[in-house]
């Protein structure tokens, strides 16, 4: 009887940690709903989520739009 309850603590100490392990990466897998925002906010845009923005360079000031700046 003693052999049985010795292996079943062994069991229980092996599965703990990874049972964890696997809860927690579940966990961290889900996506988490956007944040309410106070009204008249507008949300910002990842970058991965406009298609094409890759393609092509962000536009450069010209000489003079540098000088109207400041």
């Amino acid at each position: 009887m003693d052999l049985l309850h010795a292996t079943w603590f062994w069991v229980a100490i092996i599965v703990a940690p990874i049972f964890t392990v696997l809860a927690t990466l579940a966990r961290l897998a889900r996506r988490e709903p956007p944040p309410k925002l106070p009204p008249g906010v507008s949300p910002l845009r990842w970058q991965d989520e406009t298609e094409g923005d890759d393609d092509e360079p962000p536009a450069r000031a010209s000489d003079s739009d540098k000088g109207k700046q400041g």
